[in-house]
């Protein structure tokens, strides 16, 4: 084990599953949608050659759903603005700039790869999501998104598959088909113990919270066979969630609030919704969106349980913080990490490094919480790793 012998787990990591379609999806791809499939390998192709983007989200020229987060602030107009570029403008250059290694593309296919950088990093197990999956909700074709998650889950456990129990995945739900989800989690749960949980967005595309009762037969199904519901959005892309269009396409804002707004509406709608109370035994974690504002909504949802408003919560917010069902990742460097283990205790937090994204702290992300002199052994030992066996079970295995 990683930390005086107790074990660490990056509760959350990524493969980037859209960096080249054909190796993700083609060998894995339903038949039946083997057509579809093809004309979306197709227009990657064209694009490449032509030298277009090749994004399948979260670009003004995307493939399938665009997004714009370029209009710089201060300005009536961008031709008004002078092309000076003081400071790194991307995530990748500012990650360059800090002296940080490059991860290789090849990650996403070679899982070596990530087992050696996971060991030069001091992590014992990976809990991997897909990067930008959950958007193919954006898709007309409900089947087309199912079999692209189909694929993508045959992809993964090929992928863990030889890792000794160090890779977990988590299932995309297709929000749209909540009785397909249901039939592919426990097709999967029954098959692949690197199975650790299922993805949701923090809001369905159709725009209902995650307090929707339509979602209920997956929190149903989640508990009976004890996988916790894995909550973790994106930047600007569907299912949108406040600040897609609020922001004025500010980059600035949108990566300083939008997933962390995220995060707040996602868990106000499973506290407010009764869905912890409904659901006694199903555990939930909410991912990269920082932990500063939880103790502040928290508190702020603390109204009367039983209301006219909220029928269906039983317990109050703090009371269900402090139950064992909800479990919150934190970013390794957080100045307020120790503000949110005085506030709401040290058996929420979970280890999240967000590798290989640009953003994220690797190597050095365990450092950065074992260094720190304003927690205790304890705290850093739950943090790193026993969080995250209670809300995954089968991490136990």
């Amino acid at each position: 084990m990683s930390y005086h012998g107790q074990i660490v787990v990056d509760m959350d990591s990524h493969v980037r599953e859209y960096e080249d379609v054909d190796r993700t999806y083609r060998d894995f791809i339903d038949p039946a949608y083997r057509e579809s499939f093809e004309r979306l390998s197709a227009t990657v192709a064209r694009r490449r050659e032509t030298g277009q983007t090749t994004a399948l989200f979260m670009n003004p020229q995307a493939i399938i759903e665009t997004s714009d987060e370029s209009r710089p602030l201060g300005v009536h107009d961008r031709f008004g603005l002078d092309n000076v570029r003081s400071a790194p403008q991307t995530k990748a250059e500012a990650r360059i700039a800090r002296g940080k290694d490059p991860v290789p593309r090849e990650v996403h296919w070679d899982p070596s790869i990530r087992l050696r950088d996971m060991d030069r990093a001091q992590i014992d197990v990976s809990v991997i999501f897909p990067s930008h999956s959950a958007s193919y909700c954006a898709l007309r074709d409900i089947g087309f998104e199912s079999a692209l998650h189909q694929a993508l889950h045959r992809y993964m456990t090929h992928y863990c598959a030889e890792s000794d129990g160090r890779l977990r995945w988590a299932l995309t739900a297709n929000m749209r088909d909540v009785a397909w989800t249901v039939q592919e989690l426990t097709y999967w749960a029954e098959r692949d113990n690197n199975l650790i949980g299922v993805l949701l967005s923090p809001r369905c595309p159709n725009g209902r919270l995650l307090d929707n009762p339509d979602l209920h037969p997956l929190y149903q199904r989640a508990q009976e066979i004890d996988l916790p519901i894995l909550v973790h959005g994106g930047v600007l892309r569907s299912p949108l969630t406040a600040g897609a269009t609020e922001l004025d396409n500010s980059g600035y804002l949108i990566r300083a609030f939008y997933q962390p707004w995220a995060g707040m509406t996602a868990l106000g709608a499973l506290i407010g919704g009764g869905v912890f109370d409904l659901f006694p035994s199903l555990r939930v974690g909410i991912f990269e969106t920082s932990g500063g504002w939880l103790p502040w909504a928290i508190e702020r949802l603390e109204g009367t349980p039983g209301s006219r408003l909220t029928p269906f919560m039983k317990r109050t917010a703090a009371d269900i913080a402090a139950g064992g069902q909800l479990f919150h990742s934190i970013e390794a460097g957080e100045d307020y990490l120790e503000y949110c283990v005085d506030a709401l205790g040290e058996d929420i937090w979970l280890f999240a490094t967000d590798y290989p994204h640009s953003g994220s702290p690797w190597p050095d992300g365990v450092p950065r919480v074992t260094g720190r002199s304003d927690l205790t052994e304890r705290a850093k030992a739950k943090i790193l790793g026993e969080n995250a066996v209670r809300l995954c079970q089968r991490l136990k295995r």
